[in-house]
């Protein structure tokens, strides 16, 4: 009999609602005829509570907080047994870091140094930039108190509006650069009811709704990416030729400039002269696998992707394409403009054209897997078809057979 705990989500485990008319949404951790309940700080009408998927209807935001609660109850049992030399038991779960710093912790704990520590205790799993983004809420926060910490009973409805107006009109920030803050600022909020440092029922953000403006996002058709292939470069303009190749991966992968900067010679798997990567990508953690070989291939075989991996391979153990994400995003906009295409595009319209160009070649859920999409919708987020290419496509169908 296999000592590993199964857990689950439960929703009304009860089977009683509080005065509210809400129930509970906990996870059960089960093992050898032994249970123990967590709680996730959640609680919801019958009506907001998917029987069937288990899930909150219509909210990603809180489901995917559910589930890592989940996860983080499941890693530390799984890690268990490294780290303390015996097999792991229920009981073992009072040692969670969560539920030993809860007991050290004084009640004063602030929202902002809430904030700092989960930080902080993120920083080995978020990108440079991401870390950075995060802290400067907290500065911004604190700096909008008056230079103090913000406490928890603090975050009302109204000052959360307050801070969507300084931020609005001192800071002169655009909408969907705010809509970034308050999303950063709900996360935490909702961790810290998950691990009881606050009652999510009174999470301003339930009220409180701030929306993103629809962008206007740019795209390159094949005829713009041939002339950036077709790119020559002098002694002058030489070193673009490495920004030129590395948006140009992007564009025959659909990976993201976090992948695209921490590919490693490890992540490329060569069999038999064919060459396929295999990477957890940073943003989501899920692994990626792609037969480079299958994508863009030449007449003269082999593939583009596979032509640029070879030509930058190194044995070092470092990155193959070590820049930083700004200094990219720099010299590739020198690229679009010695290519002759005036469009204001950046680094990440890599990807949303070559998912373009994909959606033209293959079936959307091939696209959607590819592009490392848990929803189909956001794969159409990224397509954009030109009127060009529609009729490119209508031209090739067979309408009519011919004896």
């Amino acid at each position: 009999m296999t000592n590993k705990v199964r857990y689950r989500i439960l929703y009304n485990r009860a089977k009683r609602m509080d005065q509210n008319g809400l129930a509970a949404v906990i996870v059960e951790a089960y093992q050898q005829g032994n249970r123990r309940y967590f709680s996730t700080g959640f609680k919801l009408k019958p009506a907001d509570w998917d029987i069937k998927k288990k899930e909150v209807k219509g909210n990603p935001t809180y489901n995917r907080l559910i589930r890592t609660r989940l996860d983080e109850l499941e890693a530390f049992e799984m890690r268990f047994p490294l780290q303390y030399q015996r097999p792991f038991s229920l009981e073992d779960f009072n040692l969670l870091p969560e539920r030993q710093s809860a007991r050290a912790t004084p009640a004063q704990l602030t929202f902002t140094d809430f904030m700092r520590q989960q930080i902080e205790r993120e920083r080995p799993k978020l990108h440079r930039s991401t870390y950075s983004r995060y802290i400067l809420v907290v500065k911004m926060l604190i700096d909008y108190n008056n230079g103090a910490s913000v406490p928890f009973e603090a975050l009302t409805y109204n000052f959360i509006e307050g801070y969507d107006y300084h931020l609005r009109t001192v800071h002169k920030y655009k909408q969907n650069t705010i809509f970034k803050q308050h999303q950063v600022i709900n996360k935490y909020l909702v961790k810290a009811g998950l691990m009881g440092s606050t009652d999510n029922r009174h999470n301003p953000y339930h009220e409180f709704d701030t929306k993103k403006e629809p962008t206007e996002r740019v795209v390159f058709y094949p005829s713009e990416i041939k002339r950036i292939e077709e790119l020559v470069f002098n002694q002058a303009n030489q070193h673009l030729a490495f920004y030129r190749d590395v948006f140009l991966l992007a564009y025959y992968t659909l990976l993201r400039i976090s992948d695209i900067t921490a590919i490693r010679q490890r992540h490329l798997i060569d069999e038999d002269g064919k060459l396929e990567l295999e990477m957890a990508a940073q943003k989501t953690g899920k692994i990626n696998r792609l037969p480079l070989y299958k994508l863009h291939q030449t007449a003269s075989g082999g593939s583009k992707p596979e032509q640029i991996l070879r030509q930058y391979s190194r044995t070092d153990g470092k990155p193959l394409f070590n820049r930083s994400h700004p200094r990219i995003n720099e010299y590739v906009k020198d690229v679009f403009r010695l290519a002759g295409i005036a469009k204001s595009a950046t680094f990440h319209t890599a990807r949303h054209s070559g998912i373009t160009f994909l959606v033209t070649v293959l079936p959307l859920p091939f696209v959607q897997q590819l592009a490392q999409h848990s929803d189909i919708k956001t794969t159409m987020i990224y397509v954009h078809i030109s009127k060009r290419m529609i009729g490119d496509a209508l031209d090739a169908v067979k309408w009519y057979s011919r004896n």
